[in-house]
This record gives structure tokens, sequence and C-alpha cells, in this order.
């Protein structure tokens, strides 16, 4: 249908409000870590490219294309420094969350497995 002249059509307004990922997000979108092996070729990319400009939406696609695979085990995860460095990571943001803190195995008690 047409408006008539006297008929001022009037467009939706648009928030101006500033969006912003959310705070939860931050502990988890992050660029890849570098590797821990040599490089294979004389000037690798990542000496001159940083994606820190870039959204943090940007930034978590492009993690996606990591050449870098996660272990499948720990045994598989002990063996890589990057991962170790992890590790020791999260195990003190858990203690300076008070999550949770490591005390001694009482005596006479088991410690239980795991897969």
């Amino acid at each position: 249908p047409t408006a008539s002249p006297s008929e001022v059509q009037i467009p939706p307004r648009r928030s101006g409000r500033t969006t912003k990922p959310s705070i939860w997000l931050t502990d988890y979108v992050h660029p890849p870590l570098p590797s821990t092996s040599a490089p294979t070729t004389s000037y690798p990319l990542q000496h001159f490219v940083s994606y820190s400009h870039l959204p943090t939406q940007f930034q978590a696609f492009l993690t996606s294309f990591s050449t870098d695979t996660e272990p499948s085990s720990y045994s598989q995860a002990i063996k890589d420094d990057i991962w170790i460095k992890a590790m020791k990571l999260e195990i003190e943001t858990l203690e300076d969350n008070h999550t949770w803190e490591v005390v001694d195995l009482p005596k006479g008690k088991v410690p239980i497995g795991c897969k």
C-alpha cells in the first residue's frame, strides 16, 4: 500500500547502545597459542600478523582454524609445554577464585582413579 502525502512514515528507532561481548566469554576467547615446535618457514606469519585489533567474535572465528590439535589424553598433554602451562594456569585460577584448594590426602585414605 502507498502512503498518502499526509501520512509520513517514520522509520523505527534504532538503539544507540554500544554492544560488547559478555564478560563471561572473556576467559574463553583468545588468539592461538604459539607452537612449541620450530617454525618451518623463514618468516612465520604469526611474527607479522596480529589479531588483537579485531572484534572478539572474529578472533574466536579465526582461532577455530588453528593448526594446533588438542591432545586427547593427559599423557599427550603432559608432553607439551603449552598444555602444561595451561593446566598450571587453570589450577591457579581455581585457587585464586577460591573454587577449590589443594589439600593433602588424609592419612589412611586411597586416592580415586580416573578414566
